[in-house]
């Protein structure tokens, strides 16, 4: 705007477009470009010395509803989660089975320990998953997997079904 008023002197071509130009690449490429996000509670709970969160593929366009995306699919995936698998023979020493039939079953919450972690620290999850094998040479047993299964964002699946919903209203000739 500044290199556009100096048109007003007599003689003298507006400078604007000129300044724009050779200006454009820095302030669309340089200033704002990446975009960075720092969840304060998680780094308080992880102490002083943690480790920064990686750069995520999407946030090279900052301040977008793309970089919004980028930066909370990068959360969901970097959070705090627990999951194991078990194999248990039944009735040893717990009981698989629904209601008034076994001590947990599918949804119940369990609490279990990993060998290595510090002694009286326990894990409390849901179990998600059970399989039973069984054939004429072992015995039955049950292969339990705690936690969740495949971490997936509700945000992002909400987004990715809502571009698949204008997708077909596009190729419907709706939109």
């Amino acid at each position: 705007m500044v290199g556009d008023l100096t048109a007003m002197i007599p003689g003298v071509p507006p400078l604007g477009g000129v300044a724009d130009a050779i200006l454009a690449p820095l302030y669309t490429d340089v200033i704002l470009a990446f975009g960075k996000h720092k969840n304060i509670t998680r780094a308080q709970r992880l102490g002083f010395s943690h480790y920064h969160e990686r750069f995520q593929e999407g946030g090279d366009r900052a301040y977008t509803l793309a970089w919004l995306l980028a930066m909370r699919t990068g959360m969901w995936q970097s959070r705090e989660m627990h999951r194991a698998t078990m194999v248990m023979a039944d009735n040893a020493p717990w009981r698989v089975g629904q209601r008034g039939h076994g001590h947990f079953f599918i949804g119940s919450r369990v609490a279990f320990s990993v060998e290595g972690m510090q002694p009286g620290k326990l894990v409390v999850e849901q179990v998600s998953e059970l399989t039973l094998a069984w054939d004429r040479e072992t015995t039955p047993s049950w292969k339990i997997q705690i936690g969740e299964r495949e971490p997936e964002d509700p945000i992002l699946k909400a987004y990715q079904e809502l571009q698949d919903m204008l997708g077909v209203l596009t190729d419907l000739g709706v939109m």
